[in-house]
């Protein structure tokens, strides 16, 4: 865990930040968000929920994914040799069908007598459902028909060893595009193995004795595959006076109750006019 106090001044920079966010999926759930198996925890349980009004058909395997700043890439063959869990594990049942508001597990498990490489790998389950003719209406007084077909995923990490470290590098106030205050930081991974947590932003007005939270990011993954895991917090408000930011990268699952890293930065009102 790196403490590092009053590392920089962060000044309001007016620009407009594009939002990427992937659609929820209505008619399909996948919990939990991810697992982590080991030599000590060789059986992991996911729970797949059908809420929609039809009955899906789905089937469960694998891919590989590697880690970019924002999100995941196909992984290709050179990274899936040194990333994949897949071989390693094993995933039932291959195939399934849920009726409308059923849910049903799907469990990993380690091969047994497998022998785990040192370090971490990763693979993605997968579950996709088959592709379904769906109406879809137009301006015009007909319809329309598509197929559609539905797929998530979730990581399962395999350990063998090693450590998690991270630190917070490149943080920096922007606006959204209705002109809205958010953070922006990046994860940089230091450690054998990924982290997984939290963004937790604190601000304290100068002269002031009370601290407030402007906002948490969860679900935030620090992977070694990846220099950087860029993550944003919107904040909601227009402008903040003077005063110190504490930015605070909190553990979660595994890592409950360990601080990766927190970084405090005196806040410079935004310039008059801004």
């Amino acid at each position: 865990m790196a403490i590092v106090k009053n590392v920089g001044v962060l000044a309001v920079f007016i620009c407009t930040l594009a939002m990427f966010a992937s659609p929820a999926n209505a008619d399909m759930g996948l919990y939990p968000l991810r697992h982590v198996l080991s030599k000590d925890n060789p059986h992991a349980v996911f729970t797949v929920s059908n809420p929609s009004d039809r009955i899906i058909d789905g089937r469960v395997g694998w891919i590989d994914l590697t880690a970019t700043e924002t999100g995941y890439a196909a992984a290709t063959p050179e990274a899936r040799t040194a990333l994949s869990a897949a071989p390693y594990l094993i995933v039932s049942p291959a195939s399934f069908r849920l009726k409308p508001g059923a849910r049903m597990q799907i469990e990993i498990r380690l091969r047994e007598g497998v022998k785990i490489p040192k370090g971490e790998r990763r693979s993605h389950l997968l579950v996709e459902t088959e592709a379904s003719r769906t109406p879809i209406r137009k301006a015009s007084s007909s319809g329309l028909q598509v197929d559609v077909g539905l797929g998530v995923s979730a990581p399962v990490i395999l350990r063998n060893g090693g450590k998690a470290k991270a630190k917070i590098a490149e943080t920096r106030l922007l606006r959204d595009e209705d002109g809205l205050l958010q953070l922006e930081t990046a994860i940089e991974p230091q450690g054998d193995n990924s982290t997984y947590g939290r963004i937790v932003v604190d601000y304290t007005p100068e002269g002031g004795d009370q601290t407030h939270q402007l906002g948490v990011r969860e679900n935030v993954a620090g992977f070694t595959d990846a220099p950087l895991r860029k993550v944003s917090v919107p904040f909601g408000f227009v402008a903040l006076n003077a005063g110190e930011l504490v930015v605070r990268y909190e553990g979660g699952g595994e890592y409950e109750d360990i601080v990766f890293d927190e970084r405090a930065y005196d806040l410079e009102p935004p310039l008059e006019g801004e």
